[in-house]
């Protein structure tokens, strides 16, 4: 049977085949005049303080002193990040067993292949928050309460600078915190609220800040280039981003992106909630996941904001299988599918299904834009048109 065949030698190879894939094409990609990627990097403090700006100070700062072209500093910046990334990635997974429902939630076309199938995903600020995660994740499957705190104290804030989106994924720091706890105290608790106060500090300053003409022709300056991109951005309020996601918004793109929730997110909710201890554990989730459809009602990236979510479903799941809070093969999906695996006679269908939606479409970056289809044809063929330029 193939599915069998799938374990953790192979899905090391296919990270990394992501990593070598994903920096082939920033290498390709990092130096067109108005690449998103970088101009979000680039975002400093040289014109006062803004959001997003904490890397690309840190980069202007670095530059002053090697006097690089600084596009190029931010390509050697996003490769570090990226086998970074991946390294924990490939570490996180070494002990999950490889069942059929764990292959098509890993392999999704929403998970790790999304930013190599949508270029305009990789590299983006939303990679650092991931692996912070799996430091938190990993610091608390050790026990090691001094890294699990000074993540918190020290690590959300410093993130939070680099990238205020995280501030709609909190929630799944404290639910992983909260649900490893066989019994929870007082103490404990008042611990955890204490640690976030900066991380609540540093959300409130970015909230209340806005950039203007000036600081933005100052910050354009300190990289030799005029504003572009994420650039042009910083001076919008809340109020200005949700009016500009909301102009845009029709019911197609609800119901496209409500298909693509539901048929990449049912595994997960299906699992969630087929425990014993369903309060905790599917409630839990869904209070996660709720705030994050704030994030797309006032954005315009609603596949690159449903692969974050995705991400986070996934290692909150592993975390969950590893701590065992929840137990897989009991649920009734797996025990459907597994019994359809039996018999021969339905065997094809789990094949085709699994064929279809691992290899025969993929969510696009941008509202507007319509489902993608066989994205691993699509990599390909941008390889090669690459390789001929």
């Amino acid at each position: 049977m193939v599915l069998t065949k799938i374990n953790n030698k192979f899905f090391n190879y296919y990270i990394f085949t992501c990593l070598v894939v994903s920096i082939f094409f920033l290498y390709h990609k990092f130096q067109y005049p108005t690449d998103w990627t970088t101009s979000e990097w680039l975002i400093n403090y040289q014109g006062g303080f803004t959001r997003r700006g904490l890397i690309g100070e840190i980069l202007v700062q670095i530059n002053s002193f090697l006097n690089f072209e600084i596009r190029n500093l931010v390509f050697i910046f996003e490769i570090i990040l990226l086998f970074t990334y991946y390294f924990y990635i490939i570490n996180f997974f070494r002990k999950v067993e490889f069942s059929p429902i764990i292959i098509l939630i890993i392999f999704s076309p929403l998970g790790f292949l999304f930013p190599v199938t949508e270029t305009e995903a990789i590299a983006r600020k939303e990679v650092l928050l991931f692996f912070l995660y799996l430091l938190y994740l990993s610091s608390i499957l050790k026990g090691n309460q001094k890294l699990t705190y000074s993540i918190l104290i020290l690590g959300l804030p410093i993130v939070n600078l680099v990238w205020d989106g995280n501030i709609f994924y909190i929630f799944f720091f404290i639910y992983t915190y909260f649900i490893s706890k066989i019994k929870i105290n007082k103490k404990e608790v008042i611990i955890f609220c204490i640690s976030l106060i900066p991380y609540l500090i540093s959300s409130i300053i970015l909230i209340t800040t806005k950039s203007n003409d000036q600081m933005l022709e100052e910050m354009c300056k300190a990289i030799n280039e005029p504003c572009f991109g994420a650039m042009n951005f910083l001076d919008y309020s809340f109020k200005d981003q949700m009016n500009y996601g909301l102009s845009r918004l029709k019911i197609v793109y609800l119901i496209r992106y409500l298909f693509i929730f539901l048929i990449c997110f049912f595994p997960f909710l299906f699992i969630f909630y087929d425990q014993k201890k369903k309060i905790e554990i599917f409630l839990g989730y869904i209070i996660c996941v709720i705030p994050t459809f704030i994030f797309l009602y006032i954005s315009f990236d609603w596949g690159r904001y449903l692969n974050v979510l995705y991400i986070f479903s996934v290692l909150t799941l592993i975390f969950l299988l590893e701590i065992k809070k929840i137990q897989i093969k009991q649920t009734r999906l797996v025990i459907f599918i597994n019994e359809m695996l039996k018999d021969k006679s339905k065997l094809y269908f789990i094949y085709i299904y699994f064929f279809l939606y691992l290899f025969a479409w993929h969510p696009k970056v941008i509202l507007t834009d319509d489902i993608g289809s066989l994205p691993y044809l699509r990599i390909l063929d941008r390889i090669f048109d690459y390789l001929i330029a």
